[in-house]
């Protein structure tokens, strides 16, 4: 009888626990199992598309501090700083007594999480989108973290349906080789293999011409890049228009041997749209299908 009473007790007070609202075990993209509050009311975001997508989804509120590169939307330059997202200050985010920590990143190793979460007593939550979709996917769990399902998933659908309209628009047509440039010569980087950039150029109906590179974001010479010859090139600019983005392109030593610079096939776009993984990716989706479709 008293063993029954104690797992009666023991099943109450958990049931108990739950409805008070104490925590939940969820899984972070790098596996991680991470104890985060039932209520989450205090957030630190050491990403600027992680901060981006929390306002998109209503739970901007819920932010107290954020890092020197969170830029989006306007209000976020209000918020507290905790410095940047490799070397965030630890006695700041102490300061802010955050219930939970959320991190975007693609090359953040699971003991830095860790070590993260052990040195500020918080629990950290990783995002590592790879894909389109696992973007789409972020939001609705960030919905699931701070109790704004209802909103997250309004959001995705709206995004799943545009990015459909775009698959259905080069449903037919040609494959186009692209290069997407992350980083300028002397040391250029381009987009390669498994990550979102990647499969947003496979959605917007081109090829990557880098997709057999042995590094997700790597480092090519002009040589590599002149074998590859695409029929698109894409550079990250902020605030210049492609006609400037041309010119600029043009001047560079060896570029005039690229077909796509000659034939005039080189785009500038704003690297929050390509780079950062939030809603505005489906916007630069929605670009990139434009300029690679466009004679």
């Amino acid at each position: 009888m008293k063993s029954r009473w104690l797992k009666t007790f023991a099943l109450t007070l958990m049931l108990a626990l739950n409805a008070l609202g104490l925590a939940k075990t969820v899984k972070d993209d790098l596996g991680r199992v991470v104890k985060v509050p039932e209520k989450v009311s205090r957030i630190v975001s050491l990403a600027p598309s992680a901060t981006e997508n929390l306002f998109a989804i209503g739970a901007g509120h819920l932010i107290v501090g954020v890092t020197s590169a969170c830029d989006y939307p306007p209000e976020v330059r209000k918020l507290p700083q905790v410095g940047d997202f490799m070397k965030p200050s630890l006695e700041r985010i102490a300061a802010l007594k955050p219930d939970l920590i959320i991190i975007v990143s693609s090359t953040i190793p699971k003991a830095i999480a860790d070590d993260l979460q052990g040195k500020t007593k918080t629990p950290v939550f990783v995002f590592q989108p790879k894909t389109v979709k696992d973007v789409v996917k972020g939001l609705l769990m960030l919905g699931e973290l701070t109790n704004r399902k209802r909103q997250a998933q309004k959001l995705a659908e709206q995004l799943e349906r545009r990015l459909n309209a775009v698959a259905k628009r080069v449903a037919n047509k040609p494959k186009v080789s692209v290069v997407v440039e992350i980083s300028p010569p002397p040391s250029l980087m381009v987009a390669g293999p498994g990550t979102f950039i990647d499969d947003a150029i496979r959605i917007a109906g081109g090829k990557n011409a880098f997709s057999d590179a042995q590094q997700p974001f790597p480092l090519v010479s002009l040589e590599t890049l002149v074998a590859k010859d695409p029929d698109v090139y894409i550079v990250a600019a902020k605030g210049k228009t492609s006609s400037q983005v041309l010119d600029e392109v043009r001047k560079r030593s060896g570029f005039s041997n690229l077909r796509c610079v000659r034939d005039g096939r080189v785009y500038g776009i704003d690297p929050d749209l390509l780079f950062r993984p939030t809603p505005r990716l489906i916007e630069g989706v929605e670009k990139l299908a434009q300029f690679l479709h466009q004679k």
